[in-house]
């Protein structure tokens, strides 16, 4: 196996590829403990709840094979209550307990918190959720990285998916949160839908005026009736979580999901055909960090994933947080091997430009902006009568390299 600081393939992450380094960081006696900082409370807790579980996957398989360098890895979990403040608060904990690298995260604001604390706390971050387009452009910190795809890249993959399979639809409305991923994500879909229709059918497309809301919102019946207001053939959905869930309930109570003809999310995952089974809205497609039936079968990193879960009891789907808080470990023992150092001064450079294989097959820390360079996937899925009450009828995986576009650290990213 060939190693080095641009590349390291170690999807089965063995005692041979993470052993005999020589640095006097890695191989004592005391275990390298990584801060696991993520939502364990709340309508977003089981996504941060399979992080965490993703995390630990992954170490363990890594312990058992040896270690990084002869080091154990140790994760150490503290919920932020998708609060910046507590995951400052929890960074600068475990910070002044000897932690110096932090992986997870899921809300773009907390992200944004800790991302900007990593340098002063002589830390490395790797963020294995937040879909910011901020924190790789504006918001740049060099001491930041991120291992799934973002909302330039899914977004984009949505407007192609959507002017593809239904190119008829063509008026489409949104419902967003009133923050910076929801911001983000309908940025990126206004520019993009009409794009791809004009592309792929040679027409336009148009976006509603959006309906905004507020993170853990309980009742949806204005913003549905402001949505059945308007002329619309398509739903961009932007909540996430147990909002996404709630409003798609009471959207369907409403009729409001009989009315569109398509209805894209940004990424609940398995979330709503586990809520609403068969009265998963019909046309429903949701985006995933990692569709596991994309892969399973045919990388053998994910298959080991989805074997191990299932043998341990989680269940037969296990969703794309489990993945992306595994790729996050994975990132981590790629940096220490080439750094042999958990210090942020050698563990940056050794991540900036790192290949692994992950769940999604190789992805690439980009150098200039810490964005990782990957698949995107979505998933169609409907109600059926089986044992989960829901079924996935399509897998799209979209090669997310062309849709990442050019890196812009300390910029603000441009559509044109």
């Amino acid at each position: 196996m060939k190693t080095n600081r641009r590349q390291f393939i170690g999807g089965a992450l063995g005692a041979t590829a993470l052993s005999g380094l020589a640095s006097p960081m890695l191989g004592q006696n005391a275990p390298i403990r990584i801060g696991c900082i993520t939502t364990l409370s709340g309508g977003y807790s089981l996504f941060g709840e399979a992080q965490a579980l993703g995390m630990q996957m992954a170490i363990d398989e890594i312990n058992a094979n040896g270690g990084v360098g002869g080091s154990q890895l140790e994760l150490v979990v503290r919920n932020d209550d998708i609060k910046p403040d507590v995951a400052l608060a929890a960074a600068r904990e475990l910070q002044g307990e000897g932690v110096h690298i932090y992986a997870g995260v899921l809300a773009s604001g907390v992200a944004l918190a800790l991302s900007g604390v990593m340098e002063e706390l002589d830390s490395v971050f790797l963020n294995a959720a937040s879909h910011g387009n901020n924190l790789t452009h504006e918001d740049f910190n060099k001491n930041y990285f991120r291992v799934t795809d973002y909302s330039a890249m899914r977004i984009w993959a949505a407007a192609n998916l959507m002017a593809d399979r239904y190119p008829d639809n063509t008026k489409w409305g949104a419902i967003l949160p009133d923050a910076e991923i929801g911001r983000s994500t309908l940025e990126v879909f206004s520019a993009r839908l009409p794009q791809e229709h004009q592309t792929l059918n040679g027409h336009g497309a148009t976006i509603d005026e959006p309906v905004w809301t507020k993170f853990g919102s309980t009742d949806f019946r204005a913003p549905i009736a402001r949505l059945m207001s308007q002329d619309i053939d398509g739903l961009f959905v932007g909540l996430g979580g147990a909002d996404e869930v709630t409003f798609l309930q009471q959207a369907g109570q409403l009729g409001l999901t009989n009315k569109v003809g398509a209805i894209i999310t940004s990424g609940s995952e398995f979330l709503t055909p586990i809520a609403l089974k068969q009265r998963t809205p019909p046309n429903y497609w949701s985006g995933f960090h990692w569709y596991y039936g994309a892969y399973y079968g045919e990388n053998p990193v994910a298959t080991k994933v989805v074997d191990t879960y299932r043998a341990a009891g989680h269940g037969q789907h296990p969703d794309g947080f489990v993945g992306m808080g595994h790729t996050a470990i994975q990132a981590i023992a790629a940096g220490l091997e080439i750094s042999g150092s958990t210090m942020a001064g050698d563990l940056v450079p050794a991540l900036e430009g790192v290949t692994f294989e992950t769940v999604k097959g190789p992805v690439e820390l980009r150098a200039e902006d810490h964005q990782a360079l990957c698949d995107v996937n979505y998933a169609l899925i409907a109600g059926a009568e089986n044992e989960d009450g829901w079924e996935v009828l399509e897998a799209a995986k979209v090669d997310g390299r062309p849709l990442a576009g050019e890196p812009s650290p300390g910029e603000e990213m441009s559509f044109g």
